[in-house]
């Protein structure tokens, strides 16, 4: 990815990249300390770019480590991930690999006996192997779903907390990205007798019944004990019917219809009724409208 990193649509998470560049003491033995510098520098250039492309903020160089501030976790794990294979492209010097290995972590945090994000970054770096890149348990809870799924959490065998390692499948592209964006930013509202409930990515099902244990409880021997949920799958809304006597669903513009034991795709806006058509009785019935 070359293009400047942006996402603007989820809530900003500011993270922090303490990265080094392992293998130089080696070389230094190896080609003397004016050729491995040299190397090493190769390497840090390169990172430079990239954080640059992920529109990082602060940028520190010094020595063998780079120090970057970014205004979204996504940003900070992809800059590391690019970073990691900007490295792994340079050949070996007198059979010697210069590798990458980073700390991600967000920008306000700290643990114990590390009152820093930079001390927390840069343990995460000192306590893993090289060519590695792991990540916080608070920061990882904060990525987009795409991005979590590319962590797998190490053993925590002689680690005081969590810690999540990327691995090597292929991040997410920008479409995915603004796809999942877009999701979050999705929202149904659904109303009855004076009260609303919101259906979105935070909240992605609404339960209807006469159960006290649903969401929408409606005291009516028409309705099942578990009648229908509405639900946020797959990109769109659905309605699913559980129940006896069916849910009749009539949409603005549209004719009513029956829905048994399946469920639909809900357009804009509508009512349904749990056993009965909203048509005779509307201020019975629960309405809904997309956001």
């Amino acid at each position: 990815m070359t293009e400047s990193f942006r996402h603007h649509e989820r809530p900003p998470t500011p993270s922090l990249l303490h990265a080094e560049v392992s293998g130089g003491i080696a070389l230094a033995v190896r080609l003397g300390e004016a050729e491995a510098g040299y190397a090493v520098e190769r390497c840090l250039n390169r990172m430079s770019r990239c954080a640059e492309a992920y529109a990082a903020g602060l940028l520190d160089v010094d020595k063998d480590v780079l120090v970057a501030r970014f205004p979204d976790a996504d940003a900070a794990l992809l800059a590391a991930r690019e970073m990691r294979e900007r490295v792994r492209a340079l050949p070996p010097m007198s059979g010697i690999k210069l590798v990458l290995r980073a700390g991600v972590v967000l920008e306000a945090e700290t643990k114990k006996g590390l009152q820093s994000p930079e001390a927390l970054a840069a343990w995460l770096v000192s306590s893993q192997n090289p060519d590695s890149i792991t990540v916080s348990e608070a920061l990882s809870k904060v990525l987009s779903p795409s991005m979590q799924r590319l962590l797998a959490r190490l053993g925590s065998e002689g680690l005081p907390f969590p810690v999540l390692e990327l691995g090597e499948a292929p991040p997410p592209t920008p479409v995915e990205l603004r796809h999942e964006a877009l999701q979050v930013q999705k929202r149904l509202h659904v109303s009855f007798r004076g009260q609303a409930w919101t259906v979105d990515a935070a909240h992605p099902t609404l339960l209807v019944g006469r159960e006290t244990g649903n969401d929408i409880v409606i005291a009516d021997q028409r309705v099942s004990r578990q009648h229908a949920r509405f639900e946020l799958r797959g990109g769109v809304f659905r309605l699913t019917d559980s129940s006896t006597n069916g849910t009749f669903l009539l949409e603005e513009g549209n004719s009513e219809q029956c829905i048994r034991r399946e469920d639909c795709v809900l357009g804009e806006k509508g009512h349904i009724g749990c056993g009965f058509s909203p048509a005779d009785n509307i201020s019975e019935a629960v309405a809904f409208a997309l956001d």
